[in-house]
């Protein structure tokens, strides 16, 4: 801690420290809380939250064992982050399908990253304000904001939770080394890692902070010649320097003094164990990636594309974080950037990382912050390209606290040296946090629902095929089926090869009865992805309807795969087979999908059908009643039924149900014709 420091009131002591860190801990989390308050009315988005929470039947039937194991064992959405599944399932727990709750609970996590940034700076550091500073940018930086807003982001927070944890257990384990020291900062590695594999870069920032502000990479200059001996202290004095002492930084790091290199290799040696378990984690995540089609092969981007790509995105998110404008959920990769940007883009990085080696020695934490930015950012900047955007802000939600540590001791190294005075210097920090409250707010604001995000991305930029087909796809939920199809064109205008938007066409022209329209897409679909057991499934659903039942049944088996919810394309072809009256390999189909739905009424209504034309009537009735027991509404399952009570001369049951499916449904003109038919058979027998 420099005398010029706590000459000029940056750093105060004892029982002032304390309430100082106590106001900013509370401040924080107050701000934060007034931004992100208006989540609690937020809805699901209709862009992951769906196979995340809304329509993903594990998760929705919150903690269980099931689910845990398959936490563990599933590589959905191309990822393995067992930690997030289970973070979601005690979501669904607590609040059920209320989308409030799950965006509560990640601003919770927000707020909590927030504190843990701000302490673990001033631990190392003893520096307050510029502490603050970066915790406040951090919490209310726009760019942000997708990571806190957006349930199916819970990967984002939560790992940088374990993140940041580590580095506080780290920093204590630095103090004193020790092998019990050295467990906590294994065990949230791991965790971390389960929560998101993006952590995998952990070991080499903790190198980075082994060099600042941890000083154990750094000789430290010869002490200078003893001061003459001072008279001694005022009790009041020394009573201070042992508050001062007792609220010491983790270490005590110079700011200058050279790297002593032999030091270098044992604190890598010391990284060794979280370094395999980085490998560990890239590669289960490339194998997931891979097995879920998620990694973009060469043919597609060239390495040329995804290097430039990556000069160029390097660039954009420190633009970004100076003038965060144009925030949209997604950004189209753009094959060919133009030659001045990459040129810009290019200088802009040679030249911070000349600049941060270059003053190193005298400015270590411009060394640390950009390499901070530049290395977490690695495993994310497209070099592996998976999925097809350029880039994304929630990607910077780790990467841009190292800018934000250059940034504040930059500035109050620049302020002190101009001989700036400390109120100007408040001043401007506070407009500056001001700023990012006001367009934070904002940005939070377009998170409200699927169709403010969406159309708000559009806003900024018409011409983005996924905001296009996530626009359609939030008309084709209300079944606003014209609306949609606008979209969809709109989408596969931009992008010919957008398998979401063919396939949700093509669903469209199965819900309005267009069947041939319907068939004709899908296969246009399988053309290009023929490994799409759910197109597999739409395109048996549609040829079943337009009585091809040989090709319906062909899809049908095609779209029967381990590891998938099954039942659909199992009462397909169940359907399928009755059609063509193989019924003992329908009514087995038909029960495997019982197997898998048992609350479905249809799927029992259909085993009866089957039941009947196999003359095994009491088994049939078996199945009917089932199926109204759990549909009590079912009209069609009440004629059924009445109709194999008929075939037992059970007359009485048989009208009550047939009444019941009268009532239900009365156009149902096969219903009335067979109570007319009993009615009259009643009246003969003389009952």
């Amino acid at each position: 801690m420099r005398d010029s420091e706590r000459q000029r009131g940056f750093f105060l002591s004892g029982s002032q420290d304390r309430r100082l860190d106590i106001f900013v801990i509370i401040a924080l989390a107050l701000v934060i809380a007034a931004l992100y308050g208006q989540v609690i009315g937020h809805q699901f988005i209709g862009y992951d939250d769906p196979e995340y929470v809304t329509d993903n039947p594990i998760v929705q039937k919150g903690l269980s064992w099931e689910g845990f194991l398959w936490a563990f064992t599933t590589f959905t959405l191309a990822n393995w982050h067992p930690l997030t599944w289970l973070s979601h399932m005690l979501d669904v727990q607590l609040f059920g399908m209320n989308p409030g709750g799950h965006h509560l609970v990640s601003v919770l996590f927000h707020v909590l990253n927030t504190i843990l940034v701000f302490w673990i700076l001033r631990q190392t550091t003893g520096a307050l304000w510029r502490s603050a500073v970066v915790a406040a940018l951090f919490a209310l930086h726009p760019l942000h904001v997708e990571s806190v807003a957006w349930v199916s982001e819970r990967k984002d927070v939560l790992s940088t939770f374990f993140w940041l944890l580590a580095l506080w257990a780290y920093a204590r384990y630095a103090k004193k080394p020790s092998m019990p020291g050295y467990l906590p900062v294994l065990s949230f590695f791991v965790l971390g890692l389960l929560a998101k594999p993006m952590l995998i870069t952990l070991p080499l920032v903790l190198l980075l902070l082994d060099y600042w502000p941890l000083g154990r990479l750094k000789r430290e200059p010869a002490m200078p010649a003893a001061a003459p001996v001072t008279p001694p202290a005022t009790r009041e004095r020394r009573i201070k320097k042992q508050e001062r002492q007792r609220k010491e930084p983790l270490t005590t790091p110079s700011s200058r003094g050279s790297v002593a290199w032999s030091l270098v290799l044992p604190l890598v040696y010391e990284k060794i164990p979280l370094l395999v378990l980085s490998v560990a984690s890239s590669l289960i995540t490339l194998y997931a990636q891979q097995k879920g089609g998620a990694v973009v092969p060469l043919s597609h981007y060239s390495l040329l594309d995804r290097v430039a790509n990556a000069i160029v995105s390097y660039a954009a998110y420190l633009w970004k974080m100076f003038w965060p404008s144009g925030l949209i959920f997604f950004y189209p990769m753009r094959v060919h950037s133009p030659a001045l940007v990459l040129l810009a883009s290019a200088l802009l990085l040679v030249g911070a990382t000349f600049l941060s080696l270059r003053w190193a020695a005298r400015r270590p934490y411009l060394a640390v912050g950009w390499f901070w930015y530049v290395i977490t950012l690695l495993p994310v900047i497209g070099i592996v390209k998976v999925g097809g955007a350029a880039m994304a802000d929630r990607y910077t939600y780790v990467a841009l606290l190292g800018p934000f540590i250059a940034l504040a001791w930059g500035t109050f190294d620049l302020a002190q040296a101009l001989r700036v005075p400390r109120a100007a210097l408040a001043t401007a920090s506070a407009l500056v946090v001001g700023a990012c409250m006001l367009l934070t707010y904002n940005q939070v604001t377009t998170w409200r629902d699927g169709f403010t995000l969406f159309r708000h991305a559009l806003s900024v930029g018409p011409r983005n095929y996924v905001a296009q087909t996530l626009l359609a796809s939030e008309y084709f939920r209300q079944e606003k089926f014209e609306e949609a199809m606008v979209h969809f064109k709109a989408a596969l205008d931009l992008d010919p090869r957008g398998e979401k938007a063919l396939t949700n066409m093509g669903i469209i022209y199965y819900h309005t009865r267009k069947y041939v329209e319907a068939i004709e897409t899908f296969d246009q679909v399988l053309s290009m992805y023929p490994n799409s057991p759910a197109v597999h499934e739409w395109l048996g659903r549609a040829c079943l309807e337009a009585g091809n039942f040989d090709k319906a049944a062909t899809h049908f088996r095609h779209a029967i795969q381990p590891g998938r919810d099954n039942a659909v394309s199992y009462s397909g072809l169940g359907e399928t087979l009755t059609f063509q009256n193989r019924l003992e390999e329908a009514l087995r189909y038909t029960r495997q999908a019982i197997e898998a739905q048992p609350q479905n009424a249809k799927l029992y209504n259909n085993a009866g059908y089957i039941l009947i034309r196999q003359r095994k009537v009491d088994d049939a009735i078996a199945q009917f009643q089932n199926a109204v027991r759990l549909a009590p509404d079912y009209a069609r399952a009440h004629n059924n039924l009445g109709s194999a009570l008929m075939e037992k001369k059970r007359v009485d049951e048989a009208i009550d149900h047939f009444e019941t499916a009268v009532r239900l449904e009365p156009g149902n003109q096969s219903a009335r014709e067979n109570m007319k038919d009993t009615l009259a058979q009643k009246k003969k027998l003389g009952r």
